[in-house]
């Protein structure tokens, strides 16, 4: 007899006997977060985010050894870039992640938003944006273990609707329910799955090799030009076609698409975009200097965090936001691609997982 589904969560319930729910605040493929109060002693309030799998995945393991992976990861990995995780709850067969309230819109959201106006972003907020980013990611490729030795955590999920841009000009990385920690206890991935957003993978993972560091610049790279361009870098008509443009690195100039954009920031965007990974940066970290540098050049009349504030709080307000970071429809679906299945490939499988096929590392002749 099958185990029943745990019941969902409801607005109003009482988390860990002491984490109110209020509303959910965003979605994705693994969960919903919610807008919660911590409930303190005489009186103590404190609005935090909850984190809650989905009930249908909290049934499968591999998904909950990701999900406390994640959890893990949060507690470890400390910059300003970085979402704080604080408590973990396992109650009544569903679990929740307690973290930090981020005020705030996500990076896609606010490049559309820019894009609906009929402009793009100014290219030093993007640069801004690219060394919050790679900050951030850069704590969690640096992060020492116990024995002071160097155990990078590889996000493999850097994407727009992964980056979060605060109402105070702040730039979070979040959700690491996907990374790739050399320390963990047990592998999540199955063989011959890829992990990751399609568009934002790297050329190396799509042909089957292990992430590494440099796999996340080239997602950064990509969000980068995403950005400034207002449409993907690498966007087929299908999975197969995305794959191909991906695995050939085709990466289309940007500078023709936005000629206001710097030759050396232009350049450092295309370095991090590089087929091969000894090809990028020597670190994520002398990526983010690199950018800091070409910033200096320009004589900036405004703090860019008070610009970046300004721009998050008028989008917020325009697309009528309240406490959410951006579209609650936008799911990210989770899928597999399998070999016996070609004919499938298509919008139906753009996901969270694409099982290799057996195409993959061939080219046409």
């Amino acid at each position: 007899m099958m185990a029943a589904m745990p019941e969902a969560p409801r607005a109003g319930d009482l988390i860990g006997g002491r984490y109110r729910l209020i509303e959910v605040a965003g979605r994705g493929g693994m969960a919903d977060v919610w807008r919660a109060e911590v409930e303190g002693d005489m009186g103590f309030r404190r609005v935090v985010a909850v984190k809650q799998m989905h009930p249908a995945l909290a049934e499968q393991r591999n998904y909950v050894e990701m999900f406390v992976e994640e959890a893990r990861l949060g507690a470890v990995l400390e910059s300003p870039n970085l979402s704080e995780v604080r408590d973990f709850i396992a109650e009544d067969g569903n679990f929740y992640m307690v973290m930090e309230w981020i005020e705030a819109v996500d990076l896609g959201t606010w490049t559309r938003w820019h894009y609906e106006r009929g402009e793009g972003p100014r290219w030093e907020l993007v640069a801004a944006i690219g060394i919050g980013m790679l900050r951030g990611l850069a704590a969690a490729h640096e992060r020492h273990g116990g024995d002071g030795a160097v155990v990078p955590v590889v996000h493999r999920d850097v994407s727009p609707h992964n980056v979060l841009l605060t109402t105070r000009g702040m730039v979070k990385v979040i959700d690491f329910g996907l990374a790739l920690a050399h320390d963990r206890q047990a592998e999540t991935t199955d063989p011959g799955v890829v992990k990751g957003k399609m568009s934002y993978l790297s050329p190396e993972i799509v042909s089957g090799q292990r992430p590494v560091p440099p796999s996340d610049q080239f997602a950064v790279g990509s969000v980068l030009w995403e950005a400034l361009v207002g449409r993907k870098l690498f966007d087929g008509q299908n999975d197969y076609e995305t794959y191909v443009r991906l695995r050939d690195c085709q990466v289309q100039p940007l500078r023709p698409l936005r000629p206001d954009v710097p030759s050396d920031f232009a350049a450092l965007i295309h370095r991090a975009l590089s087929p091969r990974p000894e090809q990028r940066f020597p670190s994520t970290r002398e990526f983010a200097r690199q950018i800091g540098t070409t910033l200096k050049k320009v004589q900036l009349r405004r703090d860019l965090h008070s610009v970046l504030a300004r721009s998050v709080n008028d989008a917020r307000a325009t697309l009528g936001l309240g406490h959410r970071t951006g579209d609650l429809s936008a799911l990210t679906p989770v899928a597999e691609l399998r070999p016996e299945e070609p004919a499938a490939i298509g919008e139906r499988l753009r996901g969270l997982r694409h099982r290799l096929p057996g195409f993959l590392g061939r080219k046409k002749a």
